[in-house]
């Protein structure tokens, strides 16, 4: 799961970055894009700036969870609307731009994105404790982590035990996982350390009034995975 990465947003491939004035500040550009792009909010802001933005749709974004996790759409929108939730909450950002030329600036953009590093095992320590609710659900009030299950010397109970996980439904498994699933977004923070992403903008050599974000897949894909942790 976590070469998957989450941030399905962050698989966007090319964002048309035209259509800023000339006398367009930088970094006001630069702002209003990560804004509309990562936070989805200053879309006016930015379509001054922009006459296309080709990114995902929050309708995208709940196709790709939904396909990423094997969720149903209903459940995949909720757990967008709670990532999305830590983005807005645990997420920052900072923009410079650096001396340079006329024709071409260097924004150096300071993220603090999620921390992610430990996001399987804690998908496993939420499911496990998903999967010990159940059996409490089901009567088996003892049962506080799924190792007191090897230590029960009961053999009635534990054949019951074993008889009511043998019966676990595929619908039964995708509910335990999505719970696990969205305890463990809810609870994403801020990464410890910030980092640093550069990208140039540069006048249109054909219509100057208009900008262009240099070798800007690779660029974007920097950015959006910063944030993404």
């Amino acid at each position: 799961m976590k070469n998957k990465r989450i941030i399905i947003m962050l698989a966007f491939i090319v964002v048309v970055f035209t259509g800023c004035a000339k006398n367009a500040d930088p970094k006001d550009v630069a702002t209003a894009f990560i804004n509309n792009v990562i936070y989805e909010r200053d879309k006016e802001e930015a379509e001054k700036y922009f006459y296309q933005l080709d990114a995902p749709s929050q309708a995208d974004l709940i196709q790709d969870f939904s396909e990423l996790f094997d969720l149903s759409k209903e459940q995949a929108k909720e757990l967008v609307t709670i990532y999305q939730e830590q983005l807005e909450k645990e997420t920052s950002f900072s923009v410079k731009m650096k001396d340079s030329q006329a024709k071409k600036q260097e924004a150096e953009v300071t993220v603090t994105g999620l921390d992610q590093t430990n996001f399987d095992q804690i998908i496993d320590q939420k499911t496990d404790e998903e999967l010990v609710q159940w059996l409490k659900n089901k009567g088996y009030e003892t049962i506080k982590q799924l190792e007191d299950i090897d230590k029960i010397s009961d053999e009635k109970q534990l054949n019951g035990i074993l008889k009511e996980l043998n019966a676990l439904t595929d619908k039964d498994l995708n509910q335990i996982q999505f719970e696990a699933l969205k305890k463990t977004f809810k609870e994403l923070k801020a990464a410890k350390e910030p980092r640093t992403i550069h990208f140039e903008l540069e006048l249109d050599k054909k219509e100057k009034k208009y900008w262009i974000i240099v070798d800007e897949e690779k660029r974007f894909n920097e950015l959006l995975d910063a944030f993404q942790g």
